[in-house]
C-alpha cells in the first residue's frame, strides 16, 4: 500500500508540473531563509503519512515552494530525512526542483533578495550539488553589497543635503554687506593699445609656416556596411525534453513555444524566459522547465540565445 500511495504522489506530480495555464503562485510577502528555520522542527514531527497527505494538499493548491513552512518542497524534504533513500520522494523533488531555480532567479532579477535567499536554501537542500548554486549566490552576495552601497550613498546625500542647508541658514543670519563704490578721484585706467594689424603678406607668410592638417582616409563603404562575424553557439550537451501537458494531449492541441535564456561560461543555462507560444498558455510551464534543465558546453562566456519548442502529437 505504501508503493501505491507513492506513485499516486509521483503522478500527480507530474501532470500538475506539465499542465499549460496559470504561473506557480508567488508568495504574498518576501520571507528571508530565517523564517524557514522555526517551521522544521513541526515538520520533523509530523510522520511520514501526516507529510505525504500535506505535500498532496501543496500541489493541489499549486503551492510548489511558497509560502515558507507550507509548501511541497518542504513537505517532501521532512519525508526525504525519515524515510532516505525512497524513489517516490526523490522523484517529487527531482521535478520541483526547476521551480525552485526559476523562483530564486525571478526573486534576483526583482531585488527580492529575502526571498532569493530562502530559495537558494531550498535548492541547497534538494541538491546540494546543483550546478546553478554558486552563480546563485555570487549573484546574491552581489546584490547585497549593491544594496549597501545604495544606502551609503542615500546616506551621505542627505548629510551633504544638511550640511548644505546649515550653510544656507548661516548665511541668512549674518548677511555680508556689499564693497564701498569706487570714489570719484580713482584715476581711469589707461587705454589700452589695439594689437597691429597683419599685412598680407606677413598673414601669408604666417600660414605657408604652419604644419599642414592631416586628413584621415574615408572608410570605403563596403568595409562600413560589412556585418560582424558571428559567433558559433556551444554544443547542447544535455537536452531534457519537454512533457506535453495532460490536458492539451486529452484535447488533441498542438503548438509551440519560443524561449530566451543565457548559457554561462560553464554551460548552465539562466535567465530563462518567455518570448512567445502558440496557443498561449498551453505548453508555456512544460517548456520553460525543460529549457532551465538543459546544459551546454562550457564556452568560457555568456551567450544569449532563444529556441522554439514544438509541441506535436504522435502519429498513428
Amino acid at each position: 500500500m505504501k508503493w501505491v500511495r507513492s506513485c499516486a504522489v509521483v503522478a500527480a506530480l507530474a501532470c500538475l508540473a506539465a499542465c499549460g495555464g496559470e504561473r506557480p503562485p508567488q508568495s504574498l510577502q518576501a520571507s528571508s531563509s530565517l523564517e524557514v528555520a522555526p517551521a522544521r522542527p513541526a515538520l520533523a514531527s509530523l510522520d511520514a503519512q501526516r507529510l505525504r497527505t500535506l505535500a498532496a494538499q501543496a500541489l493541489r493548491s499549486q503551492r510548489m515552494y511558497a509560502p515558507a513552512g507550507d509548501n511541497a518542497v518542504e513537505y517532501y524534504l521532512a519525508l526525504r530525512d525519515k524515510q532516505p533513500g525512497e524513489a517516490a520522494v526523490a522523484s517529487a523533488l527531482q521535478e520541483l526542483q526547476p521551480y525552485v531555480l526559476i523562483a530564486g532567479e525571478q526573486a534576483l532579477a526583482g531585488g527580492e533578495l529575502n526571498e532569493a535567499q530562502r530559495m537558494l536554501d531550498l535548492l541547497a537542500r534538494v541538491d546540494a550539488q546543483a550546478p546553478a548554486l554558486p552563480r546563485l549566490r555570487e549573484s546574491l552576495l552581489a546584490a547585497r553589497a549593491a544594496q549597501v552601497e545604495q544606502i551609503q550613498r542615500m546616506d551621505a546625500q542627505q548629510a551633504e543635503q544638511l550640511r548644505l542647508a546649515q550653510q544656507r541658514a548661516l548665511v541668512s543670519a549674518n548677511p555680508v554687506k556689499p564693497p564701498p563704490s569706487a570714489s570719484a578721484s580713482t584715476p581711469a585706467p589707461a587705454p589700452v593699445a589695439p594689437p597691429p594689424v597683419a599685412t598680407p603678406s606677413a598673414a601669408a607668410a604666417q600660414i605657408a609656416a604652419a604644419e599642414p592638417i592631416a586628413i584621415a582616409p574615408l572608410t570605403p563603404p563596403a568595409a562600413r556596411n560589412a556585418a560582424p562575424a558571428t559567433r558559433p553557439l556551444p554544443r547542447l550537451i544535455s537536452d531534457s525534453a519537454p512533457r506535453y501537458p495532460l490536458s492539451a494531449l486529452n484535447r488533441r492541441i498542438e503548438g509551440s513555444v519560443q524561449i530566451a535564456f543565457v548559457i554561462q561560461p560553464d554551460g548552465s543555462v539562466t535567465a530563462v524566459r518567455l518570448l512567445s507560444s502558440t496557443p498561449p498558455g498551453v505548453f508555456d510551464e512544460a517548456a520553460l522547465a525543460a529549457v532551465s534543465r538543459w546544459r551546454f558546453e562550457a564556452g568560457g562566456e555568456r551567450v544569449p540565445t532563444s529556441r522554439t519548442l514544438s509541441f506535436r502529437l504522435p502519429k498513428g
